[in-house]
């Protein structure tokens, strides 16, 4: 049972209500909870006080990893469209936190099967309610901002696929005799790699990290050289 009070009582409860297993009953008892002792819920010192601040630290971990890890795709009307598989009900969060980050744009997070729209830009009005598939979304998207914004990222600073460059980036930067994979996991988490849609470095872990180990020699170096 934790003690610490890192968080209000009121945003241990938001994250809470935002994890699959939350149910009206959930919310209702939690919401009833704060209203007359929030220092239980903070605290964690009662089984239902520990049972939120326990969801809420999934709940914020998901959103922590997602907001760190998901790959944003840039369109030119200062749109970045991220995909991942959330756990939770998290998706607001996430383009909420990355909107955060990134004041400038747009954020627009697709999930299993929804998509969130996030932003701090000033002069959008709200958006409506977009349907399709995820291609149509995003279309649908691009179209209602590029209506009221004529701001736009210049093409040159646009690449049409951003993974040709990060599969040149760790072929360019991996030497195999520095390879640490307890360095590897603890910034890149395996968890990250599933969820977040970050193919390449999947693919990267599946091939180097995961691969199996054998004894490597002098000839094994030429060999593979001569074959480039």
């Amino acid at each position: 049972m934790s003690f610490i009070c890192d968080l209000s009582g009121k945003e241990y409860v938001r994250a809470a209500n935002l994890h699959k297993d939350s149910t009206d009953e959930f919310m209702s008892r939690t919401q009833d909870l704060l209203e007359k002792n929030p220092h239980e819920i903070t605290t964690g010192c009662s089984e239902f006080g520990s049972l939120i601040k326990k969801r809420a630290r999934v709940v914020l971990r998901e959103i922590n990893l997602f907001s760190a890890y998901t790959r944003l795709k840039p369109y030119p009307e200062l749109l970045l469209v991220g995909q991942c598989k959330t756990d939770h009900n998290t998706g607001l969060s996430i383009a909420e936190s990355l909107s955060r980050r990134f004041k400038g744009f747009i954020i627009l997070i697709l999930t299993q099967e929804r998509y969130f729209l996030a932003t701090l830009r000033k002069g959008l009005p709200a958006f409506p309610e977009f349907k399709g598939e995820f291609e149509e979304i995003i279309q649908k998207v691009r179209d209602f901002i590029g209506r009221f914004c004529n701001l736009r990222i210049s093409k040159n600073l646009l690449v049409e696929d951003g993974d040709f460059l990060w599969e040149k980036y760790y072929e360019t930067q991996f030497l195999e005799q520095r390879l640490n994979t307890r360095l590897f996991r603890k910034f890149i988490p395996k968890y990250a790699m599933e969820k977040a849609n970050m193919k390449i470095e999947k693919e990267f872990y599946e091939r180097v990290v995961e691969k199996p180990k054998g004894t490597k020699t002098l000839d094994d170096f030429i060999m593979k050289n001569d074959q480039k």
